[in-house]
């Protein structure tokens, strides 16, 4: 195979000033000084003995064959970055994702996605732990929690709202507080608001008859779908059996929900892994970011099997 008669380096430096129509954008670009870019230009020019750009002042233009030959440098450029992100990617590991446990269920339809639109494997690790020195190690975290928000390059996955809820025909029998307070109280010991939290703030005395105390969103779930009683739990994490009509809001008046920012999402700043990671982050954000009313954007969980 014969050699180029220019090197790499020289055929990005133009791509990049024919792509920007500037010598000093492109230098900023490439971390370059302008009098690098000019001088590369100047020697790809002598060396193929043609103009690329017109000169105008300080301006510069590229003429036709200069064109021309962007658009090719540009596709073997591209031909290049596939070829070798096929190699990096094959060799970079699994991407690796963490959250807490009441969101893994939530996370579950993303990795099918994830798996369909790349070709990589995904580890992904659920705990309650989630210390400040040692998340970094993944390429996504989703933080919950009332400290959440303080991570750097953390971003808000939208509000929570925390309000009662129950199944369906449960619903239909429950239209005041005194109604509600009939039934067994089921209580998450690890969410970051309580029942008694929501009776204060709609000032309600008493406790209710029963209650029920789980350390898991997910054991709330199953015994909010069994019938056990009334949960009040982030609609984030309920939206999926909310979509699906296997749990309803109960219909009491004249009581307020307890809104937080609890869903935060984190992703790598690792440039080897970067552009992986912000295509999963993506479709986190796509998938489990919630509106004003607490419940997911997506509608996917709708017919996601129970």
């Amino acid at each position: 195979m014969s050699r180029l008669p220019v090197s790499l380096s020289t055929l990005e430096i133009f791509a990049e000033a024919g792509r920007l129509q500037s010598f000093s954008k492109a230098a900023e670009s490439l971390s370059l000084t302008t009098s690098a870019v000019s001088q590369a230009i100047r020697k790809l020019e002598d060396r193929l003995s043609h103009k690329l750009f017109e000169r105008t002042g300080n301006t510069v233009k590229l003429n036709a064959l200069g064109t021309n030959l962007l658009r090719e440098v540009e596709m073997g450029i591209e031909h290049m970055r596939v070829g070798l992100e096929a190699i990096t990617q094959k060799s970079a590991g699994p991407l690796t994702m963490r959250s807490p446990p009441g969101l893994a269920t939530l996370l579950t339809p993303v990795i099918q996605k994830l798996l369909d639109l790349e070709e990589c494997d995904v580890r992904f690790v659920s705990d309650e732990t989630q210390e400040h020195t040692s998340f970094h190690e993944f390429d996504i975290t989703v933080f919950l929690g009332a400290r959440a928000g303080q991570y750097p390059g953390a971003e808000s996955l939208g509000v929570d709202v925390f309000t009662p809820v129950c199944r369906p025909d449960i619903a239909s029998r429950v239209q005041d507080v005194q109604q509600l307070l009939q039934y067994p109280l089921l209580i998450n010991e690890t969410a970051a608001v309580s029942w008694d939290d929501w009776l204060k703030s709609n000032n309600i005395a008493g406790r209710g008859s029963k209650r029920i105390y789980f350390n898991r969103a997910a054991h709330i779930v199953s015994a909010l779908l069994n019938g056990a009683g009334i949960g009040l739990e982030s609609l984030r994490i309920l939206s999926p059996q909310l979509q699906r009509g296997e749990l309803a809001i109960c219909p009491i008046e004249n009581v307020v929900s307890l809104r937080r920012k609890l869903a935060f999402l984190y992703v790598t700043t690792d440039p080897a892994k970067k552009q992986r990671a912000a295509r999963a982050a993506q479709l986190i954000r796509e998938n489990c970011t919630t509106d004003e009313q607490g419940l997911l954007h997506s509608d996917h969980f709708s017919t996601w099997p129970s």
